[in-house]
C-alpha cells in the first residue's frame, strides 16, 4: 500500500498524526468504508448467533419453583432423605458435624436454583463443595424422581 497523496489529506490533526477523509480517496488507496468483505451469508450467520447469544442466558436460567410432583416427592424424601433431614427437612441431627442443611428456611432456599438442588442431591454434596456426608443418589434414584424431591423440599422453606 503506498503513502497517502496531499491530495487524500484533509489536514493535520496534531504534528505527526494525520486525519483521512473518505470523500474522495484514491482508487489504490481507498478502502470502502462499507465494506468488510462479509458474504450475506456470514453476515446471517453472525446475527443469527448474536440473537441467540441474547436469548441462551435467559433459557438457561433455572426453574424456580416445583420442577417435579410434590406429592410424589414427599414419599420419595421421607424415603431418602428424613433420616437425615427430618421429616420437616429442618436437619436438627445432634450427630452430624459439620450439620446437614436446612431445608425449611426460605431465605436460605430462595438463593438456590432447583438446579443446584437437582446436582446435591444427583451428585452428593462433595461434588458442590458442601458437606461431604451428603451422598450422591444419581445411581440409586432416576432423575425425573430428584425432580419430585426438589419440588417437595420447595415446599418445606416456611419459615
Amino acid at each position: 500500500m503506498s503513502a497517502p497523496h496531499a491530495a487524500d489529506l484533509k489536514g493535520i490533526v496534531n504534528p505527526g498524526q494525520r486525519e483521512y477523509t473518505a470523500a474522495a480517496p484514491r482508487r489504490e488507496t481507498a478502502i470502502p468504508l462499507r465494506e468488510t468483505g462479509a458474504t450475506p451469508l456470514l453476515k446471517s450467520t453472525f446475527l443469527i448467533c448474536l440473537v441467540g447469544a441474547a436469548l441462551v442466558p435467559a433459557a438457561a436460567r433455572p426453574a424456580q419453583g416445583r420442577p417435579g410432583d410434590a406429592v410424589r416427592g414427599k414419599e420419595l424424601f421421607l424415603r431418602y432423605c428424613a433420616g437425615c433431614h427430618g421429616e420437616d427437612g429442618r436437619g436438627e441431627a445432634k450427630t452430624f458435624r459439620p450439620s446437614v442443611g436446612n431445608l425449611a428456611v426460605k431465605q436460605l432456599m430462595d438463593q438456590v436454583s432447583d438446579d443446584y438442588l437437582f446436582a446435591v442431591i444427583k451428585k452428593g454434596g462433595a461434588a458442590v463443595g458442601k458437606n461431604a456426608a451428603m451422598p450422591a443418589w444419581g445411581k440409586q434414584i432416576p432423575d425425573q424422581d430428584i425432580r419430585d424431591i426438589v419440588g417437595f423440599v420447595r415446599t418445606l422453606a416456611t419459615y
